[in-house]
Protein backbone atom coordinates (compact mmCIF):
# COMPACT_ATOMS: atom_id res chain seq x y z
CA UNK A 1 0.00 0.00 0.00
CA UNK A 2 1.62 3.50 -0.64
CA UNK A 3 0.61 6.95 -0.69
CA UNK A 4 -3.17 8.85 -0.40
CA UNK A 5 -5.91 7.77 -1.69
CA UNK A 6 -9.03 10.35 -2.22
CA UNK A 7 -12.49 9.71 -3.21
CA UNK A 8 -14.50 12.32 -4.60
CA UNK A 9 -13.94 15.28 -7.28
CA UNK A 10 -15.57 18.05 -5.49
CA UNK A 11 -13.73 21.32 -4.67
CA UNK A 12 -12.41 19.20 -1.22
CA UNK A 13 -11.37 16.21 -2.56
CA UNK A 14 -9.39 18.25 -5.95
CA UNK A 15 -8.08 20.30 -3.80
CA UNK A 16 -6.56 18.33 -1.41
CA UNK A 17 -5.34 16.35 -4.51
CA UNK A 18 -3.93 19.18 -6.13
CA UNK A 19 -1.82 20.48 -3.00
CA UNK A 20 -0.32 16.72 -1.75
CA UNK A 21 0.81 17.03 -5.56
CA UNK A 22 2.40 19.71 -5.11
CA UNK A 23 4.17 18.38 -2.05
CA UNK A 24 5.13 15.82 -3.41
CA UNK A 25 3.13 12.96 -1.95
CA UNK A 26 1.74 10.11 -3.56
CA UNK A 27 -1.91 10.52 -4.50
CA UNK A 28 -4.47 8.97 -6.39
CA UNK A 29 -8.06 10.65 -7.00
CA UNK A 30 -11.01 8.34 -7.79
CA UNK A 31 -13.47 10.50 -9.48
CA UNK A 32 -17.04 8.93 -10.44
CA UNK A 33 -17.34 11.28 -13.32
CA UNK A 34 -14.71 12.20 -15.79
CA UNK A 35 -14.04 15.72 -16.32
CA UNK A 36 -16.73 16.09 -19.41
CA UNK A 37 -19.43 14.38 -17.20
CA UNK A 38 -18.95 16.79 -14.74
CA UNK A 39 -19.27 19.57 -17.07
CA UNK A 40 -22.37 18.09 -18.56
CA UNK A 41 -24.32 16.91 -15.37
CA UNK A 42 -27.31 18.93 -14.10
CA UNK A 43 -26.24 21.71 -11.24
CA UNK A 44 -26.30 20.69 -7.85
CA UNK A 45 -25.03 23.93 -6.09
CA UNK A 46 -23.87 27.30 -6.41
CA UNK A 47 -21.38 28.38 -4.08
CA UNK A 48 -19.88 31.39 -3.56
CA UNK A 49 -15.95 31.37 -3.07
CA UNK A 50 -14.75 33.95 -0.52
CA UNK A 51 -10.95 35.60 -0.87
CA UNK A 52 -8.85 33.00 1.36
CA UNK A 53 -10.22 30.20 -0.63
CA UNK A 54 -9.39 32.14 -3.88
CA UNK A 55 -5.92 32.41 -2.65
CA UNK A 56 -5.58 28.72 -1.46
CA UNK A 57 -6.13 28.18 -5.34
CA UNK A 58 -3.59 31.22 -6.60
CA UNK A 59 -0.90 29.04 -4.52
CA UNK A 60 -2.35 25.60 -6.55
CA UNK A 61 -1.65 27.96 -9.93
CA UNK A 62 -5.69 27.49 -10.70
CA UNK A 63 -7.45 30.38 -9.59
CA UNK A 64 -8.97 31.33 -13.30
CA UNK A 65 -11.53 33.67 -14.45
CA UNK A 66 -10.64 36.95 -13.10
CA UNK A 67 -13.05 39.48 -14.48
CA UNK A 68 -16.02 41.00 -13.48
CA UNK A 69 -18.72 38.55 -14.75
CA UNK A 70 -17.08 35.82 -12.72
CA UNK A 71 -17.37 38.31 -9.49
CA UNK A 72 -19.82 39.66 -6.38
CA UNK A 73 -18.28 42.90 -5.51
CA UNK A 74 -21.68 44.22 -3.34
CA UNK A 75 -24.21 42.86 -1.23
CA UNK A 76 -27.72 44.13 -1.54
CA UNK A 77 -29.47 43.02 2.38
CA UNK A 78 -33.18 43.23 3.02
CA UNK A 79 -34.48 42.03 6.11
CA UNK A 80 -38.84 42.24 5.54
CA UNK A 81 -40.53 42.57 8.53
CA UNK A 82 -41.65 44.54 11.09
CA UNK A 83 -42.98 48.48 10.50
CA UNK A 84 -40.40 49.01 7.57
CA UNK A 85 -38.18 46.88 5.87
CA UNK A 86 -34.64 47.18 6.78
CA UNK A 87 -32.40 47.58 3.85
CA UNK A 88 -28.76 48.11 3.14
CA UNK A 89 -25.65 47.70 0.36
CA UNK A 90 -22.24 46.89 1.35
CA UNK A 91 -18.77 46.29 -0.23
CA UNK A 92 -17.25 42.27 -0.16
CA UNK A 93 -13.77 42.88 -0.30
CA UNK A 94 -12.00 41.34 -1.62
CA UNK A 95 -14.62 40.04 -4.26
CA UNK A 96 -16.05 36.52 -3.97
CA UNK A 97 -15.33 34.45 -7.16
CA UNK A 98 -19.16 32.86 -8.58
CA UNK A 99 -18.08 30.06 -11.22
CA UNK A 100 -20.62 27.24 -11.93
CA UNK A 101 -18.74 24.13 -10.73
CA UNK A 102 -19.57 22.24 -13.56
CA UNK A 103 -16.83 24.59 -14.75
CA UNK A 104 -14.70 25.16 -12.14
CA UNK A 105 -14.52 21.41 -11.20
CA UNK A 106 -13.26 19.73 -14.41
CA UNK A 107 -10.50 22.82 -14.83
CA UNK A 108 -9.35 21.49 -11.44
CA UNK A 109 -9.30 17.58 -12.40
CA UNK A 110 -7.60 18.10 -15.61
CA UNK A 111 -5.11 20.17 -14.06
CA UNK A 112 -4.21 17.51 -11.69
CA UNK A 113 -4.36 15.20 -14.75
CA UNK A 114 -2.21 17.25 -16.53
CA UNK A 115 0.34 18.02 -14.13
CA UNK A 116 1.13 13.82 -14.01
CA UNK A 117 -1.74 12.95 -11.12
CA UNK A 118 -3.31 9.80 -11.07
CA UNK A 119 -7.19 9.79 -11.52
CA UNK A 120 -9.15 6.85 -11.59
CA UNK A 121 -12.52 7.03 -13.46
CA UNK A 122 -15.56 4.84 -11.86
CA UNK A 123 -16.84 4.29 -8.75
CA UNK A 124 -15.63 2.78 -5.84
CA UNK A 125 -15.80 2.30 -2.23
CA UNK A 126 -13.89 2.75 0.83
CA UNK A 127 -13.19 -0.22 1.37
CA UNK A 128 -11.92 -0.67 -1.83
CA UNK A 129 -9.78 1.87 -1.83
CA UNK A 130 -8.55 0.98 1.21
CA UNK A 131 -6.56 -2.35 0.31
CA UNK A 132 -4.22 -0.33 -2.05
CA UNK A 133 -3.39 3.19 0.31
CA UNK A 134 -1.73 3.89 3.64
CA UNK A 135 -4.80 6.54 4.23
CA UNK A 136 -8.06 6.75 2.76
CA UNK A 137 -9.54 10.58 2.50
CA UNK A 138 -13.19 10.25 1.61
CA UNK A 139 -14.77 13.66 0.27
CA UNK A 140 -18.16 12.91 -1.31
CA UNK A 141 -21.20 12.21 0.65
CA UNK A 142 -22.74 8.66 -1.38
CA UNK A 143 -25.32 6.31 0.19
CA UNK A 144 -21.92 4.23 1.15
CA UNK A 145 -19.97 6.87 3.06
CA UNK A 146 -23.38 7.33 5.04
CA UNK A 147 -22.66 3.69 6.25
CA UNK A 148 -19.12 4.72 7.10
CA UNK A 149 -19.50 7.82 8.37
CA UNK A 150 -22.65 8.32 10.65
CA UNK A 151 -24.47 11.46 11.64
CA UNK A 152 -22.55 12.56 15.06
CA UNK A 153 -25.57 13.57 17.07
CA UNK A 154 -23.91 15.67 19.81
CA UNK A 155 -22.67 18.27 16.65
CA UNK A 156 -26.04 17.82 14.58
CA UNK A 157 -29.14 19.61 15.98
CA UNK A 158 -30.96 19.13 13.18
CA UNK A 159 -32.91 15.80 11.55
CA UNK A 160 -34.71 17.24 8.87
CA UNK A 161 -34.01 19.38 6.23
CA UNK A 162 -34.49 23.09 7.67
CA UNK A 163 -34.76 24.59 3.94
CA UNK A 164 -36.35 23.35 1.09
CA UNK A 165 -34.28 24.90 -1.88
CA UNK A 166 -35.51 25.66 -5.28
CA UNK A 167 -32.28 27.10 -7.31
CA UNK A 168 -31.20 27.69 -10.94
CA UNK A 169 -29.78 29.62 -13.55
CA UNK A 170 -32.03 32.52 -15.23
CA UNK A 171 -32.21 35.24 -18.00
CA UNK A 172 -34.24 38.02 -18.47
CA UNK A 173 -33.39 40.18 -14.71
CA UNK A 174 -31.67 43.74 -14.87
CA UNK A 175 -29.01 44.50 -12.24
CA UNK A 176 -28.97 48.61 -11.08
CA UNK A 177 -26.02 48.63 -9.93
CA UNK A 178 -23.16 45.89 -11.97
CA UNK A 179 -21.89 42.16 -9.93
CA UNK A 180 -24.21 42.93 -6.48
CA UNK A 181 -26.06 40.19 -5.15
CA UNK A 182 -29.55 40.42 -2.97
CA UNK A 183 -30.61 38.95 -0.51
CA UNK A 184 -34.10 38.95 0.89
CA UNK A 185 -34.43 37.56 4.20
CA UNK A 186 -38.14 36.47 5.70
CA UNK A 187 -38.24 35.42 8.64
CA UNK A 188 -40.34 32.66 9.59
CA UNK A 189 -40.67 32.01 5.76
CA UNK A 190 -36.93 31.88 4.46
CA UNK A 191 -35.34 33.87 1.77
CA UNK A 192 -34.94 34.74 -1.46
CA UNK A 193 -31.99 35.58 -2.97
CA UNK A 194 -30.72 36.67 -6.70
CA UNK A 195 -26.88 36.31 -7.33
CA UNK A 196 -24.76 37.43 -10.73
CA UNK A 197 -23.22 33.79 -11.84
CA UNK A 198 -20.93 32.87 -14.40
CA UNK A 199 -22.51 29.92 -15.61
CA UNK A 200 -21.64 27.07 -18.17
CA UNK A 201 -23.68 28.87 -20.70
CA UNK A 202 -22.03 32.53 -19.39
CA UNK A 203 -23.12 35.01 -17.50
CA UNK A 204 -26.52 34.41 -16.37
CA UNK A 205 -28.54 35.21 -12.75
CA UNK A 206 -28.84 32.18 -10.18
CA UNK A 207 -32.54 32.81 -8.30
CA UNK A 208 -33.04 30.72 -5.27
CA UNK A 209 -35.74 30.24 -2.74
CA UNK A 210 -34.25 29.04 0.65
CA UNK A 211 -38.09 27.86 1.93
CA UNK A 212 -38.95 27.12 5.57
CA UNK A 213 -40.66 23.41 5.34
CA UNK A 214 -44.18 23.99 4.62
CA UNK A 215 -44.31 27.76 3.96
CA UNK A 216 -45.11 29.77 0.89
CA UNK A 217 -41.91 29.73 -0.55
CA UNK A 218 -41.89 25.64 -0.21
CA UNK A 219 -44.18 25.71 -3.83
CA UNK A 220 -41.52 25.66 -6.99
CA UNK A 221 -39.59 23.07 -5.32
CA UNK A 222 -42.07 21.01 -6.08
CA UNK A 223 -42.71 21.76 -9.29
CA UNK A 224 -41.81 20.00 -13.02
CA UNK A 225 -39.62 22.80 -14.69
CA UNK A 226 -39.30 20.46 -17.68
CA UNK A 227 -43.11 19.27 -17.67
CA UNK A 228 -44.67 22.98 -17.73
CA UNK A 229 -42.05 24.87 -18.04
CA UNK A 230 -44.37 28.44 -18.26
CA UNK A 231 -46.32 27.61 -15.05
CA UNK A 232 -43.37 26.84 -12.86
CA UNK A 233 -41.86 30.41 -14.15
CA UNK A 234 -45.01 32.06 -13.43
CA UNK A 235 -44.94 30.38 -10.32
CA UNK A 236 -41.74 31.96 -9.72
CA UNK A 237 -42.52 35.45 -10.28
CA UNK A 238 -45.64 34.95 -8.49
CA UNK A 239 -43.26 34.56 -5.67
CA UNK A 240 -40.85 37.18 -6.28
CA UNK A 241 -43.40 40.07 -6.44
CA UNK A 242 -45.26 38.74 -3.29
CA UNK A 243 -42.05 38.49 -1.04
CA UNK A 244 -39.57 40.61 -2.85
CA UNK A 245 -41.04 43.30 -4.80
CA UNK A 246 -37.81 45.27 -5.60
CA UNK A 247 -36.65 42.57 -7.09
CA UNK A 248 -39.64 41.80 -8.92
CA UNK A 249 -39.58 45.32 -10.54
CA UNK A 250 -35.89 44.33 -12.21
CA UNK A 251 -37.41 41.02 -14.17
CA UNK A 252 -37.86 41.81 -17.84
CA UNK A 253 -41.26 39.26 -17.85
CA UNK A 254 -40.63 38.54 -21.84
CA UNK A 255 -37.36 37.52 -21.33
CA UNK A 256 -37.25 35.74 -17.78
CA UNK A 257 -36.53 32.04 -18.17
CA UNK A 258 -34.62 29.26 -17.27
CA UNK A 259 -31.29 29.55 -19.32
CA UNK A 260 -31.53 26.11 -20.58
CA UNK A 261 -34.01 23.06 -19.74
CA UNK A 262 -32.85 21.46 -16.46
CA UNK A 263 -30.68 24.35 -14.95
CA UNK A 264 -32.31 24.14 -11.75
CA UNK A 265 -31.67 22.36 -8.33
CA UNK A 266 -34.31 21.51 -6.41
CA UNK A 267 -34.98 19.32 -3.04
CA UNK A 268 -34.03 20.03 0.83
CA UNK A 269 -30.80 19.91 3.08
CA UNK A 270 -30.30 18.16 5.98
CA UNK A 271 -27.61 19.98 8.15
CA UNK A 272 -25.39 17.10 9.08
CA UNK A 273 -22.01 16.62 10.94
CA UNK A 274 -20.72 13.21 10.41
CA UNK A 275 -18.30 11.33 12.34
CA UNK A 276 -14.80 12.53 11.40
CA UNK A 277 -12.77 8.96 10.72
CA UNK A 278 -13.74 5.72 10.85
CA UNK A 279 -12.00 2.14 10.00
CA UNK A 280 -12.61 0.32 6.60
CA UNK A 281 -13.41 -3.62 5.87
CA UNK A 282 -9.25 -4.09 6.35
CA UNK A 283 -8.65 -1.45 9.49
CA UNK A 284 -6.85 0.75 7.34
CA UNK A 285 -8.39 4.33 8.75
CA UNK A 286 -10.48 6.86 6.29
CA UNK A 287 -10.79 10.52 6.98
CA UNK A 288 -14.20 12.35 6.06
CA UNK A 289 -13.80 15.56 4.38
CA UNK A 290 -16.08 17.61 2.27
CA UNK A 291 -19.83 16.09 1.99
CA UNK A 292 -18.46 12.84 3.37
CA UNK A 293 -18.17 15.49 6.58
CA UNK A 294 -20.12 18.17 6.83
CA UNK A 295 -23.39 19.14 5.07
CA UNK A 296 -24.21 22.83 5.89
CA UNK A 297 -27.10 24.62 4.60
CA UNK A 298 -26.01 27.27 1.53
CA UNK A 299 -27.72 30.84 3.26
CA UNK A 300 -24.06 31.54 4.42
CA UNK A 301 -21.95 29.98 1.59
CA UNK A 302 -19.97 28.21 3.88
CA UNK A 303 -20.08 24.86 2.58
CA UNK A 304 -16.95 25.41 -0.48
CA UNK A 305 -14.82 27.50 1.33
CA UNK A 306 -14.66 25.37 4.68
CA UNK A 307 -14.09 22.52 2.30
CA UNK A 308 -11.06 24.12 0.86
CA UNK A 309 -10.14 25.45 3.99
CA UNK A 310 -9.93 21.87 5.34
CA UNK A 311 -8.17 20.21 2.60
CA UNK A 312 -5.48 22.42 2.84
CA UNK A 313 -5.35 22.13 6.62
CA UNK A 314 -5.68 18.50 6.21
CA UNK A 315 -2.75 18.38 3.98
CA UNK A 316 -0.16 19.77 5.93
CA UNK A 317 -1.15 17.42 8.69
CA UNK A 318 -0.44 14.64 6.34
CA UNK A 319 2.83 16.69 5.26
CA UNK A 320 4.42 17.12 8.81
CA UNK A 321 2.76 13.06 10.16
CA UNK A 322 5.72 11.48 11.64
CA UNK A 323 3.99 8.22 12.39
CA UNK A 324 1.99 5.75 10.39
CA UNK A 325 -1.97 7.00 9.17
CA UNK A 326 -3.24 5.35 12.30
CA UNK A 327 -6.10 5.81 14.68
CA UNK A 328 -4.00 8.22 16.56
CA UNK A 329 -3.28 10.30 13.38
CA UNK A 330 -6.94 10.43 12.34
CA UNK A 331 -8.16 11.26 15.78
CA UNK A 332 -5.98 13.93 15.89
CA UNK A 333 -6.73 15.09 12.46
CA UNK A 334 -10.33 15.78 12.51
CA UNK A 335 -10.38 17.48 15.98
CA UNK A 336 -7.69 19.59 14.68
CA UNK A 337 -10.07 20.31 11.59
CA UNK A 338 -13.08 20.50 13.62
CA UNK A 339 -11.42 22.75 15.65
CA UNK A 340 -11.88 25.59 12.83
CA UNK A 341 -15.16 23.62 11.40
CA UNK A 342 -17.35 23.77 14.60
CA UNK A 343 -17.77 27.84 13.80
CA UNK A 344 -18.80 27.43 10.62
CA UNK A 345 -21.45 24.92 11.55
CA UNK A 346 -22.91 27.31 14.24
CA UNK A 347 -23.38 29.90 12.29
CA UNK A 348 -24.25 28.16 9.66
CA UNK A 349 -27.12 26.75 11.73
CA UNK A 350 -27.76 30.00 13.78
CA UNK A 351 -28.94 31.38 10.45
CA UNK A 352 -31.66 29.70 10.37
CA UNK A 353 -33.34 31.00 12.92
CA UNK A 354 -34.92 34.02 13.03
CA UNK A 355 -32.21 36.63 14.09
CA UNK A 356 -32.15 37.19 17.93
CA UNK A 357 -32.40 40.88 18.99
CA UNK A 358 -28.33 41.28 19.17
CA UNK A 359 -28.19 40.47 15.71
CA UNK A 360 -30.83 42.46 14.58
CA UNK A 361 -29.76 45.31 16.35
CA UNK A 362 -26.66 44.44 14.21
CA UNK A 363 -28.13 45.07 10.83
CA UNK A 364 -29.85 48.13 11.93
CA UNK A 365 -26.41 49.52 12.45
CA UNK A 366 -25.21 48.53 9.36
CA UNK A 367 -28.63 49.80 7.77
CA UNK A 368 -26.93 53.07 9.39
CA UNK A 369 -23.56 53.26 8.46
CA UNK A 370 -21.71 51.97 5.49
CA UNK A 371 -18.56 51.16 7.54
CA UNK A 372 -20.67 48.65 9.89
CA UNK A 373 -22.17 47.41 6.29
CA UNK A 374 -19.00 46.67 4.85
CA UNK A 375 -17.34 44.97 7.56
CA UNK A 376 -20.13 42.71 8.55
CA UNK A 377 -20.72 41.66 4.41
CA UNK A 378 -16.96 41.12 4.36
CA UNK A 379 -16.13 39.33 7.42
CA UNK A 380 -18.48 36.57 5.69
CA UNK A 381 -14.83 35.18 4.55
CA UNK A 382 -14.19 34.34 8.08
CA UNK A 383 -16.53 32.20 9.87
CA UNK A 384 -14.09 31.98 13.28
CA UNK A 385 -14.77 35.76 13.42
CA UNK A 386 -17.94 35.90 12.43
CA UNK A 387 -19.49 33.55 14.80
CA UNK A 388 -17.10 35.31 17.68
CA UNK A 389 -20.15 38.21 16.54
CA UNK A 390 -22.93 36.99 16.05
CA UNK A 391 -22.78 34.44 18.76
CA UNK A 392 -23.17 36.79 21.70
CA UNK A 393 -24.55 40.72 22.45
CA UNK A 394 -20.77 41.05 23.80
CA UNK A 395 -19.34 40.44 20.13
CA UNK A 396 -21.52 42.79 18.41
CA UNK A 397 -20.59 45.51 20.62
CA UNK A 398 -17.28 45.12 20.26
CA UNK A 399 -17.29 44.77 16.64
CA UNK A 400 -19.56 48.06 16.22
CA UNK A 401 -16.79 49.46 18.63
CA UNK A 402 -14.16 48.54 15.88
CA UNK A 403 -15.95 49.65 12.95
CA UNK A 404 -16.67 53.23 14.53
Amino acid sequence: MTGIGIIGSGISGLQLALRLQQLDIPVTLYSAQTAEELRAARPRNFPARFGPTQAREESLGVHAWQYDDARVHTWSITLHGGDTDLEFTAALTPPSSVVDFRLYLPHLLEEFTRRGGNAVIGPVTADQVARRHELVVVANGDRSVRELFPADPARSPHSTPQRILCSGFYHGIHEDSPHTLDIHFLPGIGEILRIPFLSRFGPAHVLAFEAVPNGPLEAPAHLDADADPAGFHREVLRLVAAYAPSLRERVDTARFGLVAPGELAQGGITPVVRRGWARTADGTCALAIGDAWITNDPLTAQGANLGSHTAFALAELIASATGPFDAEFCRDASARLWDHARHAVAWSNAFLAPPPPHVQELLGRAAGDKRIADAFVSRFHDPVAMWAVLSHPDGVDSFVKNCT
